[in-house]
């Protein structure tokens, strides 16, 4: 064993699981797995804030503002998660939004201005859609359940408000709920994956989102990345080996894990229909610098252009391996 136990946090779903079993482990360390549950979103403030795990999940946009402050962080090439934010937004029937140029003007709700989905979404809506973002009244919860204190930057060119008990992910029992959506308080809402459960009061913006998921491809090519396992900069230095070990433990999990999905055992990945990735050529993805670049480089973009990052980073400026 290379030196003393260290902590790994992730969420229990795809491959990771069998890094939480043990069923995979990294070889030459004593890592104990720490299991975040079905999603690892539990762990994200804390990654970005008090950093307690040596190597943990981190939602990507949330580690650029992270990085970009300075917060002593890197990563691996390592994307457990990957979705499309044109499934997670949903509107109140009420408000009018038809299509996307119709979220102007409108309040759109979100768990915090530098959440991952909300940083894709604006970043597409920018480029494929053309709608100016900066004329979006962006509602995030007033408890900021992903950032907590780090007080990272809001550019004044958008408008963002704040408003106390937005959403229930994770903070109540039974699904996920946005009550001010449901009552017209705000007209939209970005979710995580898929998407919160519809109720009488509302829709999904896109009717037909493998459409726009199609457009979206055929003008990018990119399978936008969701999460990726960042590590302390001190742990890394501490342990020359321990990223390659990593490496191979994940290259290991995500073999196991698609032969289980060769199996017929699982029909759904990440919210999304596995037959339908497949037809698109995103299934099975791939981990490394090299098959991700142009979701790195897009991400980094996207940021730097909405004002939450200050430095357009090079990619090789954010991964070890």
């Amino acid at each position: 064993m290379a030196g003393s136990k260290l902590t790994l946090a992730t969420g229990r779903r795809h491959d990771t699981k069998f890094l939480l079993t043990g069923e995979v482990r990294v070889r030459d360390f004593d890592i104990e797995c720490i299991d975040a549950g079905p999603a690892p979103f539990p762990i994200f403030r804390d990654m970005v804030n008090d950093i307690s795990y040596d190597i943990g999940e981190q939602a990507f946009s949330h580690y650029l503002i992270a990085k970009d402050m300075g917060k002593p962080l890197t990563a691996i090439p390592v994307f457990p998660s990957r979705f499309f934010p044109q499934l997670g937004i949903t509107v109140n029937r009420q408000a009018g939004i038809r299509e996307p140029a119709d979220l102007v003007g409108k309040k759109v709700g979100l768990p915090s201005f530098g959440y991952n989905p909300g940083a894709w979404l604006r970043g597409i809506l920018v480029h494929q859609y053309e709608v100016p973002v900066e004329k979006i009244i962006w509602v995030e919860d007033a408890e900021d359940p992903f950032f907590g204190k780090l007080n990272y930057r809001r550019p004044q060119r958008f408008t963002v408000e704040r408003m106390p008990g937005l959403q229930t992910m994770g903070a109540a029992p039974g699904p996920p709920r946005c009550v001010p959506l449901e009552t017209g308080q705000i007209d939209a809402f970005v979710g995580p994956g898929g998407g919160f459960p519809l109720v009488e009061t509302t829709k999904r913006l896109f009717d037909d989102p493998y459409q726009e998921i199609d457009a979206y491809l055929q003008r990018t090519s990119v399978f936008p990345i969701n999460t990726v396992m960042t590590l302390k900069e001190e742990v890394v230095k501490a342990h020359p080996q321990l990223t390659r070990r990593l490496m191979e433990a994940f290259y290991e999990a995500k073999i196991r894990y698609q032969a289980e999905v060769l199996t017929g055992a699982e029909t759904i990945h990440m919210d999304l229909e596995l037959g339908e990735l497949r037809k698109r050529g995103l299934f099975p993805d791939q981990y490394g610098m090299e098959p991700n670049l142009l979701a790195i480089r897009m991400m980094i973009q996207y940021c730097y252009e909405q004002g939450l990052i200050r430095t357009l980073c090079k990619p090789e400026d954010l991964f070890v391996s």
